[in-house]
């Protein structure tokens, strides 16, 4: 392992709802892995904010 090529480790809190989200979506994509869904979400995802003011 000493040849990583992602060396930067995140840890990241979620709630019970959340994980329970990332978990289906992450079924539904397919992917092999949670890191590797969050990588492609980080990299070509797309994070909107919606104002009802």
């Amino acid at each position: 392992m000493a040849n990583r090529e992602r060396k930067n480790e995140l840890k990241l809190y979620l709630s019970d709802d959340e994980q329970y989200i990332l978990e289906q979506k992450v079924k539904i994509s397919g992917m092999k892995s949670k890191s590797a869904f969050l990588r492609r979400l980080i990299l070509y995802g797309f994070v909107y904010e919606v104002s009802y003011n």
